[in-house]
């Protein structure tokens, strides 16, 4: 039966006041003397019958419909075993409600909390799935553009701004979600965005809603995932031949996320290679090594004979250093997909392959 979020939406006038004598009565136990008088129970459903608590203190109330009402549901309440009947001295009939009418008026409650549970669950997803598509259009400064429409979104929705604004403020406390550093920023003016937690908070919510995959088809993904990572173990060796590259790097390749790790571990390799193959000291590193190093004006690496060639050598080298190491070296970048990093690490073993293919000085018989 369809219960709808509240006593209100029960569907029959019977049940209805079943759940208001139940409130009523609490949950002391109660004896014959101890009734909750009729009148009581129907002044709960004065205003859905139309009276007065005038009108139930006149004679014509007795004849009137919404006493027939009420004694009919009296009689079916009584028969379906929900509750038992007294009469009073005070002329008024004493209500007790049994323990399965207990029982009952329970279990509607327990259906009310779940889906108001999940009412609210909802809110707090459709909050921070607003927040997340923000955070993927714009990661390194969300904090200071996100913003929500409030008014739009409960609009859109079908939402009360209270009923909004209660989630909001929870998702506040629970720390999935921060308002913005700036003056007057609150879940009601909209300055909000998801935080870590949020973020981790909605992966977890959006995964459990997924369908739940039979035996059969989650085997198939094991096997199909299983084919796509020895693809991979055969193909990764083709497209990193340098084996420190490829050994520090595979396993950061393999992550989920954090993919500047990558692109930090590359940059280190091709800087520790270039000061090898130079015996350059510790003391230059980065951009300045790369000039150094490469420069068509003495630089020991020498990749061209021609000194136009060499320095968009010198160039290429100190770009990598200037745009991919330095950012990557001190802070911390979100950016990087998975494919960027691999395509990050195959250029650089272009350019370890070809740092490795100038004679050292040891075989030119330099010192």
């Amino acid at each position: 039966m369809n219960v709808g979020n509240g006593p209100e939406d029960l569907p029959q006038f019977e049940d209805r006041f079943l759940y208001y004598l139940v409130d009523l009565a609490g949950d002391r136990p109660m004896g014959p003397l101890d009734g909750v008088p009729d009148k009581d129970v129907l002044a709960r459903l004065a205003s859905e019958l139309g009276i007065t608590p005038e009108c139930m203190e006149t004679t014509n109330f007795y004849t009137s419909p919404a006493y027939s009402a009420m004694m009919g549901a009296i009689e079916e309440l009584q028969n379906d075993g929900l509750i038992k009947v007294d009469f009073k001295e005070t002329n008024t009939w004493g209500l007790r409600p049994t323990r399965e009418g207990r029982r009952r008026v329970a279990r509607w409650r327990e259906q009310w909390e779940r889906r108001q549970g999940k009412q609210e669950q909802n809110i707090q997803r459709l909050i921070l799935q607003q927040l997340q598509q923000q955070w993927l259009t714009d990661p390194e400064t969300y904090k200071l553009r996100s913003h929500i429409d409030v008014e739009r979104i409960c609009e859109e929705n079908g939402l009360e701004q209270n009923v909004y604004l209660a989630n909001a403020h929870r998702l506040l406390e629970q720390g999935k979600i921060a308002t913005m550093p700036v003056d007057g920023a609150t879940p009601a003016s909209g300055h909000i965005y998801i935080t870590e937690t949020g973020r981790k908070a909605l992966e977890v919510a959006e995964t459990a809603q997924k369908p739940q995959r039979s035996a059969q088809e989650a085997w198939s993904e094991i096997a199909r995932l299983r084919r796509r990572l020895q693809i991979a173990e055969r193909s990764l060796p083709s497209l990193i031949t340098d084996d420190e590259l490829r050994q520090r790097c595979e396993d950061l390749l393999a992550a989920e996320e954090h993919h500047d790790r990558v692109v930090r571990e590359a940059c280190v390799i091709l800087e520790d290679r270039v000061r090898k193959a130079t015996g350059m000291s510790k003391d230059v590193f980065g951009v300045s090594l790369m000039e150094r190093t490469l420069s068509p004006k003495g630089g020991e690496l020498r990749l061209s004979d021609d000194d136009k060639e060499q320095l968009g050598a010198m160039q290429i080298y100190r770009g990598v250093m200037a745009f991919f190491r330095n950012p990557a070296g001190h802070n911390l970048i979100d950016t990087y997909s998975k494919e960027d990093a691999l395509r990050f690490v195959v250029f650089v073993d272009l350019l370890l392959a070809m740092v490795g293919r100038i004679p050292s000085q040891q075989d030119t018989g330099e010192v």
